[in-house]
């Protein structure tokens, strides 16, 4: 989720890592979201337990989140829930970690590095990942949602103008252009991003109908110029989402469809609040592991 700082060290991350019980894995998670890159959570098998892996662009202070535990209900006979902080090796951890992924099936659309293209169904919409420095590889619960979206938006409506706002990768914008065979506008804070979506569109077939720019929010001739958008996805975070409603409300069409992500189920009202009142208005929804994707309309 592309809540990232516009530089040129996106190899130099800080991670977080808390084990907690299972009963307090959503707390945590959601305290975590407000402040960090990306947030994942993984069960601990035979145990109880949830490890939450945070990434930050900064050494995090751990003390707020110890603190969160005092209010936390960990069994009696459980273990302490631990919180640590470390540097992640100065090194293309994605690329590292890529090889190791299994392939993402959401809807018809499978996402999957070079290694697995050959097992993509025969009706599906394959979406190919390299490993490069972007986040953005399909796993998480936020892009399978949107992809779902998209999919579910797509029996009945033919996007001509989409934006992927925040593209990470690029998995969402390959999806658009590959599932409306149009052009796609895509933004991202982080120019890594940019660079890899656009090298993911070309491995994809469809780099001729990818545009991509390094842009904060709206902040770029390209994006003003193409509005307005008859479907703007933005996968993200609740408070970067809070923040640009103006702004996606002034650049939706009149008719067109939002389709919001990178939010956990209780951040979930305050983000339809905020886009109610630039007159966008929930649609749809999907829930995934505690974690929400909408499709808002004017």
């Amino acid at each position: 989720m592309p809540n990232r700082p516009a530089d040129e060290t996106e190899h130099l991350l800080w991670r977080l890592e808390a084990t907690v019980p299972q009963a307090d894995a959503d707390a945590f998670e959601r305290a975590l979201a407000e402040h960090a890159l990306s947030v994942s959570r993984f069960e601990v098998p035979g145990r109880g337990l949830w490890r939450i892996d945070a990434l930050f662009a900064d050494p995090p202070d751990p003390g707020p989140f110890n603190a969160l535990f005092e209010d936390l209900s960990a069994a009696p006979d459980a273990s302490p829930p631990t919180v640590t902080v470390s540097r992640l090796a100065d090194k293309d951890w994605v690329s590292a970690s890529l090889e190791d992924l299994r392939p993402v099936t959401a809807g018809r659309f499978f996402v999957c590095g070079r290694h697995d293209a050959a097992r993509a169904p025969v009706n599906a919409v394959m979406v190919q990942l390299e490993a490069g420095p972007a986040f953005g590889t399909g796993h998480h619960e936020s892009t399978r949602g949107c992809l779902l979206a998209i999919e579910r938006l797509a029996r009945r409506y033919r996007a001509k103008t989409p934006l992927d706002l925040g593209c990470g990768s690029g998995v969402l914008a390959i999806a658009m252009a590959k599932t409306w065979q149009t052009r796609v506008i895509a933004s991202d804070i982080d120019p890594a991003a940019v660079r890899a979506a656009l090298e993911n569109g070309k491995i994809n077939g469809v780099g001729h109908f990818l545009r991509a720019v390094t842009a904060d929010g709206f902040r770029h001739r390209l994006l003003a110029q193409n509005a307005p958008y008859d479907l703007i996805v933005a996968n993200i975070l609740a408070g970067p989402l809070r923040t640009l409603a103006p702004a996606v409300a002034r650049h939706a069409a009149a008719n067109g469809y939002v389709i919001l992500s990178g939010l956990l189920a209780a951040q979930e009202d305050e983000v339809v609040a905020a886009f109610a009142r630039q007159g966008l208005y929930q649609w749809r929804r999907i829930a995934l592991n505690g974690w929400t994707t909408m499709t808002l309309r004017h």
